[in-house]
């Protein structure tokens, strides 16, 4: 075997490895956004028995990434949607039916989780940091 043809198989095989270590460091950062994420979340000062956002099962988007069922609430509005827990869109709430973003999650300290509205229907609501509902986490 040629040293070039023993370098690149070296090279492939490295790669190999740091991809097996990228796929299981995505899987527990997707493990680490859904538990953060997890339960029921109202306004501030708001009630938690009409709760702006309810996290829902895991499950995975059309493209194969993995994500969170999830409903949206706001002054008579549902908005279902997936929040992408891995990956480049990681943080996306995604329409199931087209698969454009509609929000941005970013988890804060404290129990805090900030929506960021990006796309219809929601574009006119205001960005909002929701706090957890008590209890709600499983």
């Amino acid at each position: 075997m040629r040293l070039s043809s023993k370098i690149s198989f070296i090279a492939l095989l490295v790669g190999l490895n740091a991809s097996t270590a990228y796929a299981q460091n995505n899987t527990g950062e997707a493990d680490k956004v859904a538990s953060a994420v997890a339960g029921s979340w109202k306004n501030p000062g708001g009630a938690c028995a009409t709760a702006f956002f309810k996290a829902g099962e895991r499950t995975k988007t059309v493209r194969g990434e993995q994500a969170m069922a999830g409903t949206v609430s706001d002054a008579g509005m549902v908005v279902p949607g997936q929040l992408i827990l891995q990956g480049a869109r990681e943080g996306q709430f995604v329409n199931t039916m087209n698969d454009k973003v509609i929000f941005i999650f970013e988890p804060k300290e404290d129990n805090k989780l900030t929506l960021t509205p990006m796309g219809p229907p929601v574009l006119s609501w205001k960005e909002v940091t929701l706090e957890l509902c008590p209890g709600s986490r499983p």
